[in-house]
């Protein structure tokens, strides 16, 4: 009798357990050893049918030890996530990145479908699990629980520990249409900016120039945040964007490199927002520092920054209003300008807006049309204007 190859069954051996009928068939796994698999049913044909499926499950899911049907999702998802920590390592992912994924896990891929062994992990489940948490929590914690699942998933499947990702296949999730974000009007960005520079606590956090500068360069907070004296170049007029500033668990406010190789980019600024930086220079009369420090001259937190904005919001009329909105209202002006996408996801640092583009395009250009641009803005060195986004 010729030996059993790897992923190779023999015969089925049929038996009796009190009134059911108990399949049993030996296998070769693809370690190499011999195992058997025993399933029961009411009838010959639905034990044959039930120890089939098992044996399916079992050659072609678990080549690797530790990763066979029967292990666990939630094990899988602390072994993705150290994969995760040592790209972080590497320079290839974000802190914010990984804490991210870890909230994931945590809070919602861990309870929501955690114990389920991977051979029980088909699309229904994960499906009816995406579409739960984008009922119960909304759009974008559905969407990074999808991107957090999609990742173990198919990180399970290169060690082969499952024939397919099931994520690939569930439906796509949708946002609803009332919920897009909207950018600032004229009036609105001049009321607003009044609010900041007559309130008391605003004035004490610094919030009205930080709004200011992110209006005129479209930064993110971090980025922002991030932006020491010697990243301007007064001469010229431009500003280097290098670094920004996320809180590590474990390690604090670190310095970091921004999201992505498109963020470390150089901009034009414009006139107000120029003339705004040489008086709070000659002001502050700080020689290197950051330009938005906290009282001891150190880099801030976003999260408390972004804490005291919904501070001084609660209550007007601009409770939607974060520091985020200042972005989207830097695109709109632009958009409204004529600027081309790919120069607005330059001025932005987004990575991309297609792989042709991203491929076969030149990026990191300094671009004084922008700037000129963002001078609608200015009224005595402050900003004015955008449209509605549509």
């Amino acid at each position: 009798m010729r030996p059993l190859g790897l992923g190779e069954h023999g015969d089925i051996i049929y038996g009796k357990q009190g009134r059911s009928v108990v399949a049993m068939v030996n296998f070769r796994d693809f370690s190499g050893r011999r195992r058997r698999i025993k399933r029961a049913g009411p009838t010959r044909a639905a034990a044959r049918r039930e120890v089939m499926r098992a044996l399916e499950l079992a050659v072609t899911v678990g080549d690797e030890p530790g990763f066979s049907a029967s292990a666990k999702l939630g094990d899988a998802a602390t072994a993705w996530l150290v994969v995760v920590e040592e790209r972080v390592e590497r320079g290839t992912r974000s802190h914010t990145t990984l804490d991210l994924y870890r909230h994931a896990v945590e809070k919602h891929v861990g309870p929501g479908l955690g114990d389920l062994r991977l051979g029980e992990l088909t699309v229904p489940r994960v499906d009816r699990f995406l579409q739960e948490i984008l009922r119960t929590k909304g759009y974008s914690t559905a969407k990074l629980c999808r991107t957090v699942l999609s990742g173990i998933c198919g990180w399970v499947v290169r060690q082969g520990g499952l024939p397919f990702n099931p994520v690939r296949d569930t439906a796509p999730l949708e946002l609803n249409r009332d919920r897009t974000a909207k950018a600032m009007t004229p009036a609105q960005i001049q009321e607003w900016l009044n609010i900041l520079d007559t309130d008391e606590f605003a004035r004490r956090h610094d919030l009205a120039d930080l709004a200011r500068f992110i209006l005129g360069t479209g930064l993110r907070l971090g980025e922002a945040l991030g932006v020491r004296w010697s990243d301007i170049d007064f001469d010229r007029g431009s500003l280097r964007v290098e670094r920004t500033i996320i809180r590590v668990k474990g390690k604090g406010l670190v310095a970091s490199r921004p999201k992505s190789r498109s963020s470390l980019r150089t901009l034009v600024l414009p006139g107000w927002c120029f003339t705004m930086l040489e008086a709070r220079r000659a002001r502050l009369g700080v020689p290197d520092s950051p330009v938005f420090a906290d009282a001891v001259g150190g880099y801030r937190d976003r999260n408390n920054v972004g804490a005291a904005f919904r501070r001084v919001r609660t209550g007007t009329d601009y409770e939607w209003v974060t520091p985020h909105t200042f972005r989207k209202t830097v695109a709109t002006l632009l958009d409204s300008k004529g600027a081309s996408a790919r120069m607005i996801a330059d001025q932005l640092g987004h990575a991309r807006i297609s792989m042709t583009q991203d491929v076969y395009m030149g990026r990191r250009a300094v671009s004084p049309e922008l700037a000129a641009a963002l001078e609608s803005f200015a009224d005595d060195q402050r900003p004015r204007a955008v449209v509605d986004e549509p």
